[in-house]
């Protein structure tokens, strides 16, 4: 197999995959099920397999990732429009401890050892389980904790203190480049931007790492030579 052959595979390996990566959407990543974590290690064997592949071969293997691809995207599709299917393909949350009190049988059930249980407390923050009311396994294999209410944090509406919504941080410049969709979001221009600049003797675009806007027109300037930021608020 030639060098130029290995190339044009790899790089048609990488496409394709791309494709059925941005096909399957972002549930792959943010809801791994043990379905999804076999299958995106199998299309990806196939992609790797495909860019040292025959000539030959190449087609089967396409057919092979394509089919693969299809059959996550169909399920996918299924297990959105019917609950009965989505309970049967994904799974149930499986509850294990309930009003402070542990349920064998679910971890009997969800294959996981109180030792696993335990880490996964402390990885939540919980290194007494005692402050847990309920814990559930998620089909993705996380565990969802929900806190006795004495030990949960306290909140403003606990408190009945009235606080401003938060709302998001527009990043007008990254590494130095401005963000003309970030400043349209926020009603600025260009022309803003320097002028605040200015205020704040920061107007050497590329000595910016990151530059954020809130609502309230506060910038936030972060150099790439300062630890420390530095705000004004706009005006």
């Amino acid at each position: 197999m030639s060098y130029v052959q290995v190339i044009l595979t790899a790089l048609l390996s990488v496409v394709v995959l791309f494709l059925i990566t941005r096909l399957i959407g972002y549930r792959q990543l943010s809801e791994l099920s043990l379905f999804d974590y076999i299958n995106g290690i199998t299309i990806g064997s196939i992609a790797a397999e495909l860019a040292t592949s025959e000539k030959d071969k190449i087609g089967e293997i396409l057919v092979a990732m394509v089919i693969y691809g299809a059959f996550a995207i169909i399920l996918a599709l299924i297990t959105d429009k019917s609950i009965t299917m989505r309970r049967i393909i994904v799974g149930n949350p499986i509850v294990l401890m309930k009003n402070g009190r542990l349920y064998y049988e679910g971890f009997k059930k969800s294959r996981i050892d109180v030792n696993e249980f335990l880490m996964k407390c402390r990885n939540n923050g919980y290194f007494d389980i005692t402050q847990i009311d309920t814990a559930i396994m998620e089909p993705n294999g996380r565990v969802s904790f929900l806190p006795v209410s004495e030990d949960r944090p306290a909140t403003p509406k606990d408190m009945k203190i009235a606080v401003m919504q938060d709302e998001l941080v527009a990043n007008v410049i990254i590494d130095g480049k401005v963000i003309e969709k970030s400043l349209t979001m926020i009603g600025k221009d260009e022309t803003w931007l320097r002028n605040q600049l200015k205020n704040q003797r920061k107007t050497d675009l590329s000595q910016i790492l990151l530059a954020s806007c809130d609502s309230k027109g506060t910038l936030t300037v972060f150099l790439k030579s300062e630890k420390k930021s530095s705000s004004c608020l706009g005006v």
